[in-house]
């Protein structure tokens, strides 16, 4: 069939969202580590959060931390070693230093390679699956056709972005907390947690023209402005033998995971019954409504990335 997963970056998020169009849950924010009450950087709330998507049915993968300095490998390493004591389906490392700690720790855990791996050839993902590698997530600059050449030509699992913003940049130092006033944060410098409002980074005329371009900043990760939107191609991305597809939740207001996986759970699930598509335009209307700075085709269709190619 499909997997149809997104992101949850704490327990309070897992228990008041509604993820039941999920099959498989990522946990953690891999891009911070004191983002309140992270799965990727508190082993304590590790089992809590697992047997909670457990109980849902479905599946449980751990994201960490993604841009680990050498201070950051004794927490990062509890994390790990949490982790690996409990039934996680699999773990999501963005780096190769945590590559080979899974290693050197003995990791029988499936692993996956996450978006900031920066992987963009079939042969990176052949030598990745000798060190355990069992999915990647291409970087965002590919076409859908290099990332099926990807899966074409590795004996590896590719996952695909379907929705959401697509990550672009990573930092080790928050944006935000660096530009904010200094007198409106603690005088201990500890953190905010400004990245709970929007910041958006804008050029441009505002008029909605090809001359407007804006970004999304979530602390130390920078988003594209626009969502990726794939709602009119379920069809494509399977006849291309995609099986495993992602939305993007992190940074997002409450309810979107849930809003835009019904939509995604139910023009996938047409697409695999070979059913004819429905009208779209009710899902892109409220698709829409998700994004306050409209929908794009991300890199997929060999553009630019902020353009939306609708089916003629």
């Amino acid at each position: 069939m499909f997997e149809l997963c997104t992101d949850v970056s704490n327990l309070k998020e897992l228990k008041q969202g509604d993820f039941s169009a999920y099959d498989a849950i990522y946990l953690g924010d891999f891009s911070c580590p004191e983002y309140p009450n992270n799965f990727s950087s508190h082993p304590a709330l590790l089992e809590e959060g697992l047997q909670l998507v457990k109980s849902r049915g479905q599946k449980a993968y751990l994201r960490l931390y993604a841009v680990p300095s050498n201070h950051d490998l004794p927490w990062v390493a509890e994390v790990i070693d949490a982790a690996l004591k409990l039934p996680f389906d699999a773990l999501e490392v963005h780096n190769l230093g945590l590559l080979r700690v899974l290693r050197e720790k003995g990791c029988k855990l499936p692993i996956h390679l996450g978006v900031f791996g920066n992987l963009y050839t079939h042969e990176t993902a052949k030598v990745l699956k000798g060190y355990g590698v069992t999915r990647v997530y291409p970087n965002p600059e590919l076409s859908l056709k290099e990332i099926a050449y990807i899966a074409d030509n590795a004996p590896i699992e590719v996952l695909v972005p379907v929705h959401g913003k697509i990550p672009l940049v990573i930092s080790e130092t928050c944006f935000i907390m660096e530009h904010c006033d200094a007198t409106k944060q603690p005088a201990d410098g500890s953190c905010s947690y400004a990245c709970t409002k929007d910041h958006w980074l804008k050029r441009g005329r505002n008029d909605g023209s090809q001359a407007d371009w804006s970004l999304k900043d979530i602390g130390r990760m920078t988003l594209s402005g626009k969502d990726l939107c794939m709602v009119e191609y379920p069809e494509n991305l399977l006849e291309m033998g995609f099986r495993v597809f992602y939305v993007q939740n992190k940074g997002e207001a409450p309810g979107y995971a849930g809003k835009v996986g019904a939509i995604y759970r139910a023009a996938l699930e047409r697409a695999a019954a070979g059913q004819e598509a429905a009208d779209v335009a009710p899902a892109l209307t409220a698709l829409t409504d998700c994004s306050q700075e409209g929908l794009c085709n991300g890199y997929y269709f060999e553009g630019a990335g902020q353009r939306y190619f609708g089916r003629v």
